[in-house]
């Protein structure tokens, strides 16, 4: 009787060592489809921002990493007795869900929903400069997550924005339903060279240059046009129009280098101050 005992006992305990290893194989399961479809959605969302870098799509692909988490977490809370229950009441419940989540995350809420807004009306997108006045922030877009946009300062450090704030400020877009980012070009010539001759320099090599795009209702890229007559010359100024700020940087430093060089070959000089010192006779 005493042996059939043990045996009892024993078989018992095999049963529950089995039952927990069940468990831990099942954990591990499914922490292993957990990473590789969290590995798997980053691939892909990388991917396709790399072919269409909007800022939709990458909020997008935060919601998804998101219910991809709560799924597995729900799946976990599932496979124990003492948070069954509770998943399964909060889940059959959504009015006490709603409240409960409503309740403890406000602001958490607030940054999701703003973010939702953002995204679809699209005040800014990835890669676009932005200047928020009310926060005196200015940068570049780089990202947007469920709870804050990523904004690259001209120092490049990262400020991260919570999207409840930036929803409600007043956003300056410089390319707003426009898809390039203009700049101006100031070169001073002297008094005395041809003018004429200058101004069509100018403009070849912004035509010629790669960066520079042309707007669909121009027949040319830019028009080069007389700003002022100065103490510093005579002040030829154009608009370059690129397709992002780096570029823009990139253009006007060739344009710079290239008009200079156009200029010294034809012997139209670039103005510059000259201080002449007279001598009185003593």
């Amino acid at each position: 009787m005493k042996k059939s005992g043990t045996m009892e006992l024993i078989y018992i305990k095999r049963l529950k060592l089995e039952k927990r290893m069940n468990l831990a194989i099942q954990l591990l399961i499914i922490f292993v489809i957990w990473f590789c479809g969290n590995f798997m959605i980053s691939k892909v969302f990388r991917f396709v921002t790399k072919k269409n870098d909007k800022i939709h799509i990458s909020f997008i692909g935060s919601i998804v990493k998101a219910v991809w988490l709560v799924l597995a977490v729900i799946t976990v809370t599932g496979m124990f007795e003492t948070t069954k229950n509770l998943s399964t009441t909060l889940l059959t419940s959504s009015s006490l869900l709603v409240a409960v989540a409503g309740f403890a995350a406000q602001e958490v809420l607030a940054d999701i929903i703003s973010g939702l807004t953002l995204s679809w009306t699209k005040p800014f997108d990835v890669g676009e400069k932005i200047n928020i006045a009310d926060l005196n922030i200015s940068g570049i877009v780089e990202n947007m997550t469920l709870r804050h946009t990523v904004i690259r300062t001209y120092h490049n450090s990262r400020l991260l924005v919570p999207n409840s704030i930036i929803n409600k400020a007043v956003v300056e877009n410089q390319n707003y339903s426009h898809n390039f980012v203009g700049n101006y070009l100031e070169i001073p010539v002297d008094y005395s060279c041809d003018l004429e001759r200058a101004i069509q320099i100018m403009e070849e090599a912004v035509e010629e240059n790669p960066l520079v795009i042309r707007l669909p209702e121009s027949e040319k890229k830019t028009s080069v046009l007389i700003k002022d007559f100065s103490e510093n010359g005579i002040i030829l100024k154009c608009t370059i129009r690129t397709e992002t700020l780096d570029d823009n940087f990139i253009a006007c430093t060739q344009l710079r280098r290239e008009i200079k060089k156009r200029y010294d070959a034809e012997g139209i000089k670039i103005f510059y101050q000259r201080i002449r010192i007279i001598e009185e006779p003593s």
